[in-house]
């Protein structure tokens, strides 16, 4: 198994494991693409209330990970992913999760039509150099899985040994980066300042083990009050992979964990070796 963690603070960064390797980090790409629509924003392409219910899963938009039609379509046939207009038809069939405003679900639907706003202005990757993301890459087919490290799954068919051979990253809907944890910390390091704006935090109303107020913004997860300052970040997983970022800004501390480990539990090891970079411990092996 692959593992490979960077850690940040100041001028120091330490990595362990193979630098050079790369993981799909699925969900951590939600907060790039969140990144690309506040770029759409600035340029007064889109106003941010159009778009801001999406940004932090207060829209209602059935979440099309909570179909078990998926699930099971993902497992039987990974190499043949929905189309867009697919997983918008299931979604929208199984009717919303709560009127827009109403409350907090995590939505991965609602961020594929954000990746489908962005495609109207040239596509994630268009945007990914203007975000200090110029080396990380989207896969959109088998292909961009390839330069990706091997990874087993025991989410496709009855059991693979490597993913990359079978899985059409497309059933990913906003779409996942393929990444070296290098390619990700200057993003992370100077996120777009709305992010960090606790004003923009809404409680998720559930708890999350780390999280002293668990909470989203615009495409990050968030918890304003932690001790060790205002948490940032994201966790992605999906057949294969886990993957997680968090960060405090206040102290310019950034933690990477990617792993080709499907049940690797990437967002407790970001945190805590987040925790032992700011404060000095010594992080659980």
């Amino acid at each position: 198994m692959s593992v490979t963690t960077l850690v940040a603070v100041g001028d120091d960064v330490e990595i362990t494991g193979d630098p050079d390797a790369r993981y799909p980090i699925y969900s951590v790409t939600k907060t790039a693409v969140a990144a690309a629509v506040l770029l759409l924003v600035r340029q007064g392409a889109v106003e941010l209330d159009s778009v801001r219910r999406l940004l932090d899963h207060t829209s209602g938009v059935r979440d099309y990970g909570s179909l078990a039609e998926y699930h099971e379509a993902v497992r039987r046939q990974p190499g043949l992913a929905w189309d867009d207009d697919e997983f918008l038809a299931r979604t929208s069939a199984a009717g919303p999760q709560f009127e827009p405003g109403e409350g907090w679900t995590y939505s991965n639907t609602g961020y594929l039509r954000l990746r489908r706003l962005l495609d109207e202005h040239g596509g994630l990757a268009s945007f990914l150099p203007h975000l200090g993301l110029a080396q990380a890459k989207v896969a959109e087919g088998l292909d961009d899985l390839a330069a990706a490290v091997p990874a087993p799954s025991a989410l496709l068919l009855d059991g693979v040994r490597d993913v990359r051979a079978v899985y059409d990253p497309r059933w990913v809907g906003h779409r996942t980066l393929v990444a070296r944890v290098l390619d990700l910390v200057g993003f992370w390091r100077d996120l777009p300042a709305e992010m960090l704006d606790p004003r923009t935090f809404v409680p998720i109303g559930a708890d999350a083990p780390g999280f002293v107020r668990p909470s989203y913004g615009i495409g990050v997860m968030a918890d304003p009050e932690n001790s060790l300052g205002t948490i940032v970040g994201h966790g992605g997983g999906g057949p294969g992979y886990a993957a997680a970022v968090f960060a405090v800004p206040s102290a310019d501390a950034v933690a990477i964990v990617l792993a080709a480990d499907e049940r690797y539990p990437a967002q407790r090891k970001a945190l805590e070796l987040l925790t032992a970079a700011t404060t000095g411990t010594t992080p659980r092996p």
